[in-house]
């Protein structure tokens, strides 16, 4: 059963067997669509948080995921962003520094 939280996020419970398996919750199973046989997918980031997704989920599925993100202005172009970001990686690779950690230089 889901656990909503405030942010709109629900939690859902699932229990580990013996031999290392767990059942998808049945709303997690209807939202995602997933059928006996298909595969998720589990990401782990360094901080130890897991996330899991669906791999049965079209290219159009994830269309608008990155809306949000408001191109750089000090760029007239992605291109122009990605141009700077190689040229200050090959700079700092030349300088004996490895891979600039930044986002691209600014202009």
């Amino acid at each position: 059963m889901a656990q909503w939280k405030g942010s709109g996020m629900a939690t859902f419970d699932a229990t580990v067997t013996s031999k290392g398996q767990l059942t998808l919750p049945i709303e997690i199973r209807r939202a995602w669509n997933l059928q006996a046989g298909e595969q998720v997918e589990f990401v782990m980031l360094r901080d130890g948080r897991v996330f899991v997704r669906p791999r049965n989920l079209p290219a159009s599925a994830i269309f608008g995921l990155l809306s949000h993100l408001k191109p750089d202005p000090a760029y007239a172009s992605d291109d122009d962003a990605i141009a700077a970001q190689l040229l200050a990686d090959d700079e700092a690779t030349k300088s004996g520094q490895g891979r600039s950690r930044g986002g691209p230089p600014r202009r």
